[in-house]
């Protein structure tokens, strides 16, 4: 037998003996490797799902964080007060009739009357007619404003409130009647002293006084002081501190 057929015979004897295990092995290799691609693909969707889980989770964090910043504002924006004009209407109104300026006086005036006659359109005294009399009093006057007269104006955009004062006036003005006192008296038979006389008397020593009373500025120191009552009580309104408030 030559060495050539010999060495086909051992060939086909090794591919008998070891090719099943050769095929085999590629079986296993290739089953192997598509377990591994299998089970890297299981992975790989394991890996998927957990990053769209972490997405879904960041959304509804998100969402969250969103809806509470909205609530949030939405409490703070109902937080803040509003102030009205009848609000304000109503605080003024409780404060009625706001004096803001006392004067107080001593005075003493002398009232003399005659009775007089007429002749050829002139009057003319009559003799042994004549009265009149010397007083001594006290009085007081007091001035302020008129609240039904105020003007308000609320600015909800701006968070302005405005307040205008109207002018102050004479509101009050008495003689202390325990101070009175008459210096000198002369009546007369024929022209007694009346209640009449003494009060024409007053009257126009009122006039004069609260004439000298407005010339020393009681209407300006009440205007200056109304100013500053009024931006007092209506700073204690809760929530006017969120206004910007002008009283003039």
């Amino acid at each position: 037998m030559s060495s050539e057929t010999v060495e086909k015979s051992q060939t086909a004897v090794w591919q008998q003996k070891w090719f099943p295990w050769v095929i085999a092995a590629l079986l296993a290799a290739a089953a192997g490797l598509l377990i591994w691609l299998a089970l890297s693909q299981q992975q790989q969707k394991r890996d998927l799902e957990s990053e769209m889980e972490l997405l879904r989770e960041t959304v509804t964090t998100l969402r969250e964080e969103a809806a509470q910043k909205e609530e949030e504002e939405r409490l703070i924006h109902e937080a803040v007060p509003v102030i009205t004009n009848s609000l304000i209407s109503e605080r003024l109104t409780a404060l009625q009739e706001l004096v803001t300026s006392e004067y107080f006086y001593t005075n003493s005036g002398k009232y003399t009357n005659q009775n007089q006659i007429k002749i050829i359109g002139k009057d003319i005294n009559i003799p042994f007619t004549s009265k009149g009399f010397i007083v001594a009093y006290d009085g007081r006057i007091t001035a302020g404003i008129d609240l039904s007269e105020v003007r308000i104006d609320v600015n909800e955009t701006a968070r302005t409130i405005t307040v205008t004062l109207p002018k102050s006036e004479i509101k009050f003005h008495e003689t202390i009647p325990d101070s009175l006192e008459v210096l000198d008296e002369r009546t007369n038979v024929f022209n007694p002293i009346t209640i009449e006389d003494y009060n024409d008397f007053s009257e126009d020593q009122k006039a004069k006084m609260e004439e000298k009373a407005i010339e020393r500025g009681i209407l300006s120191n009440a205007d200056a002081e109304a100013k500053r009552v009024i931006e007092s009580f209506l700073s204690l309104i809760p929530g006017m501190d969120t206004y910007q408030l002008t009283v003039r």
